[in-house]
């Protein structure tokens, strides 16, 4: 009895934590690399299909490891596999390690991403987030950052 109550939680906790990581919004973004390091950008799907008046990125970051050494910055780029427009660059601060446990904690970042949408228009498009050190003579080795959820979204009404 013991053994199968425990394959239950284990169960119930795995479908948590899939439905946490689940891509949502406006355009349901389709995962494929969530986590960045310093070689390897975070990349997210984002189908052709998306409402004309989503013009709002919205980036959830699950988990943040800093470098061993200096600081790093995010580059967030938006377009086609190849062509992807650079829409913004943040900087996770205060630059503490952190580890979301539940939605509430994913730190959440907004960009405008109206001039990439309207270019790359009807198109499937892939968000992807890289890490670049901010004083080229450190390295950002160590540093690694985690998404959680991305959203297309229309801008608030006033």
């Amino acid at each position: 009895m013991f053994r199968l109550t425990r394959r239950l939680a284990g169960a119930a906790v795995a479908a948590a934590l899939a439905a946490f990581g689940t891509m949502s919004g406006t355009a349901a973004a389709q995962p494929t690399n969530l986590t960045a390091t310093p070689g390897t950008p975070a990349t997210v799907a984002l189908p052709a299909a998306r409402t004309p008046d989503a013009v709002l990125l919205d980036l959830y970051v699950r988990a943040y490891t800093p470098p061993r050494r200096g600081s790093v910055e995010a580059i967030v780029s938006l377009g086609p596999t190849g062509s992807e427009m650079e829409i913004a660059r943040f900087a996770v601060f205060p630059s503490d390690p952190f580890f979301a446990t539940s939605p509430r904690e994913l730190r959440a970042y907004r960009f405008d991403a109206s001039a990439a949408l309207t270019a790359f228009q009807g198109r499937a498009l892939m968000v992807q987030v890289r890490l670049v050190p901010i004083d080229e003579s450190n390295s950002p080795e160590g540093a690694k950052l985690t998404l959680g959820r991305v959203e297309v979204n229309p801008r608030p009404a006033n």
